[in-house]
């Protein structure tokens, strides 16, 4: 018996099973309406898509074969990368269930036509059927990929509070814990005799962002990798700009249990404190920063999109030439 599945795929049914010369039972059930699409082998032309000197080409399925993925993985992908992830996480869910039901409707299709046994070769189904949930896949995982490494910083420090003219020396880590950038008095600077790093497979380096002497720390300049770990030698990001003032608020969580290691080992070595300790990028223009966190996150977005489609296409058309020799 026919399944409802049969009203979805037996019109694009001539290209997915790559008939072979005559129709078969459902492509006959449709008649005329295949017609259109379809162009036949002349003047005894070998068939690309059929097993004798006939062939009939679908072009709507061939669009289906295209299309398809590819809206998945756009759909997947855009929602998993772009601001839509952040403000409505539940969109996402919604949107990544609809994309495997859709592969699941796909899937069920391939099981019909491997038990019916319709002429044609069941290889078009199977080739419909990983693509879309390839697609799913990467939709899903690139998308997060991109939203963690760029998304989430832009909205985290966007949505935190800026603050300007900030005096290390007399403002405390617990009264800024909101502060997503902070604009320091021109008078702040690194002071490298004090930085320290902590090295755990990586090196995780900080300096405390001061004005002289003072007698609590509670503002410091991070970077990975950029100091020795055993001396006085902290040359990350800005450090040697003498117009950087300004501090961009860290937001990895699963950096800064490492900085603190180094605060504290800071604090023991040169026997000062650091009560409520806060870390930033040191840099010139926050600004700049974030703009290009938000760049990178759309470039990245735009690129995906386009390069899904490109792959999409390659392998219909490697697909096409493939199936044909073996019919």
């Amino acid at each position: 018996g026919s399944s409802p599945l049969d009203y979805v795929f037996d019109p694009v049914v001539t290209l997915v099973t790559m008939q072979s010369g005559y129709p078969s039972d459902a492509a006959s059930y449709y008649g005329a309406a295949t017609q259109p699409f379809a162009f036949e082998a002349k003047n005894g032309m070998k068939s690309a898509f059929g097993r004798s000197q006939r062939r009939n080409i679908n072009l709507p399925a061939l669009a289906l074969c295209l299309l398809l993925p590819w809206l998945i993985f756009a759909m997947v992908y855009s929602l998993c990368s772009l601001s839509v992830h952040y403000e409505s996480p539940g969109l996402v869910v919604v949107g990544e269930v609809v994309a495997g039901a859709i592969v699941l409707l796909v899937a069920y299709a391939t099981l019909q036509n491997l038990r019916s046994g319709e002429d044609g070769q069941p290889g078009w189904y199977f080739f419909l059927l990983l693509c879309c949930a390839g697609h799913l896949a990467l939709g899903v995982v690139l998308g997060n990929m991109n939203y963690r490494a760029n998304l989430v910083p832009f909205m985290d420090v966007n949505n935190m509070n800026m603050y300007d003219m900030v005096n290390p020396a007399e403002s405390k880590g617990n009264q800024l814990m909101d502060a997503g950038r902070i604009h320091f008095v021109p008078e702040a600077k690194l002071d490298i005799s004090k930085s320290m790093g902590f090295r755990n497979m990586d090196t995780y380096c900080v300096v405390p962002i001061s004005i002289g002497e003072q007698a609590n720390y509670d503002f410091w300049a991070v970077g990975l990798n950029c100091c020795s770990g055993h001396v006085a030698d902290f040359h990350c990001g800005e450090f040697n700009n003498p117009g950087a003032h300004s501090g961009l608020r860290l937001m990895r969580d699963d950096l800064r249990s490492y900085y603190r290691l180094a605060v504290d080992q800071a604090t023991a070595a040169y026997n000062i404190n650091a009560n409520h300790p806060i870390f930033f990028y040191w840099m010139q223009d926050p600004a700049t920063e974030i703009s290009a966190y938000e760049s990178a996150a759309y470039t990245n977005w735009m690129v995906g999109i386009f390069v899904a489609l490109g792959v999409q296409l390659l392998l219909v058309v490697v697909a096409t030439v493939a199936f044909a020799k073996l019919s």
